[in-house]
């Protein structure tokens, strides 16, 4: 008879701290309080390992958590750094050729610390033609050597074979998102008073982290007897087409600021592909993601299709107080389908960026825990 499996095998602090994107909604913080309804769903269930839906994966960090209960973990998004990210960190250690890794994570260093000088799109695009004389032209994401790391790197790293490809992709990823001089969006980058590209802004913030050096790093990982799959599918497409799963996690976009624009780079890395047009300021190209719950008239209408279609006994959704969909306007949709229990705690808002910066200090995160039955 084979030995079954054990219900919860606990994670290393390092697989849910490290190599995370810097990203708005990031549930790191949260991550007790959301695995405390995950536990719930599987004491339901028998205390058994169970097949898990990450619907809005993001920055995957729900999907990694995911692991120590999960016989299936099985993250969706549409964005494309998400889906490397995923790819990467869901990977088991076990089913990997770790010699084979470290040579390609040793040539993709190499390549770092060369640094070609070449032309790649990040360098022309989004960092200063001269770090000693930045006009008011420049766009000023990247120090002129991390935006030659990423065009040396970006585009070695997509040729490797798989899955060395996705492995290193991943760290390459977390690193771009955090040695960059915005506060972890890239909607702009950080200026002078008069309105010029300046590392660490006015008051020079943060320039340790902003100016520190994109090292290539292989990912770190958890051994868990999970399969994983990725997709990305909208989320309203997918709870159509999907096979039952046992539990159903939704953390939907909750305000008018689309991770589609607001991650852009990310995406561009991830493909290394140049936008074709792009907006003036930023360079923010022009075809990322809409999403029907970013608009405040769609967002209710929108998530009670997906509570509605998905094929999941259990669904976990996390909102918080600042969403389009007020708390108690989501417990009266939700107690349509099932049995319901409310659970909330506060914690601190990321006030980063401007457009931010007249956000309270902290915020309510509700989990609501709905049995369909």
């Amino acid at each position: 008879m084979a030995r079954a499996e054990p219900p919860y095998i606990a994670p290393p602090e390092s697989f849910l701290t490290r190599q995370l994107i810097t990203y708005i909604g990031n549930k790191r913080a949260l991550l007790p309080f959301i695995d405390s309804a995950f536990a719930q769903v599987q004491a339901e269930l028998g205390h058994r390992r169970m097949s898990m839906l990450d619907l809005f994966s993001g920055s995957g960090v729900v999907a990694r958590l995911m692991k120590s209960r999960a016989s299936l973990v099985w993250a969706n998004d549409l964005e494309t750094y998400a889906q490397a990210i995923n790819r990467c960190f869901l990977a088991n250690p076990s089913a990997i050729d770790h010699a084979e890794l470290a040579r390609h994570t040793a040539a993709i260093a190499a390549l770092a610390n060369e640094r070609p000088s070449r032309e790649g799109f990040i360098r022309r695009l989004y960092a200063p033609a001269d770090e000693q004389r930045i006009s008011p032209e420049d766009r000023v994401f990247y120090t002129v050597r991390n935006a030659q790391v990423l065009d040396s790197c970006a585009p070695a790293i997509r040729a490797l074979p798989a899955p060395f490809a996705d492995l290193l992709m991943g760290p390459l990823l977390s690193a771009a998102s955090r040695h960059v001089n915005t506060a972890g969006v890239f909607k702009g980058f950080y200026k002078d008073r008069a309105g010029t590209g300046r590392f660490g802004g006015a008051a020079e913030n943060a320039l340790s982290r902003i100016l520190a050096p994109i090292a290539i790093e292989p990912p770190v990982l958890f051994e868990a007897p999970a399969e994983a799959r990725v997709t990305a599918l909208p989320a309203e497409t997918l709870v159509e087409q999907m096979e039952p799963v046992d539990c159903a996690y939704l953390d939907p976009p909750y305000n008018q600021h689309p991770y589609g624009s607001n991650y852009f780079m990310l995406n561009a890395i991830a493909r290394y592909e140049e936008p074709q047009e792009a907006s003036r300021v930023s360079g923010i190209p022009k075809d990322w993601n809409r999403s029907a719950f970013n608009k405040p008239a769609t967002a209710l209408e929108a998530l009670t299709h997906c509570v509605a279609a998905v094929r999941a006994r259990f669904v976990v959704i996390s909102y918080n107080s600042e969403g389009f969909i007020a708390p108690e306007a989501m417990t009266t949709m939700l107690e349509r389908f099932g049995s319901l229990r409310v659970t909330s705690q506060e914690y601190p808002t990321f006030r980063g960026s401007r457009n931010l910066a007249a956000r309270d200090k902290s915020v309510r995160e509700f989990v609501f825990l709905l049995d369909k039955g």
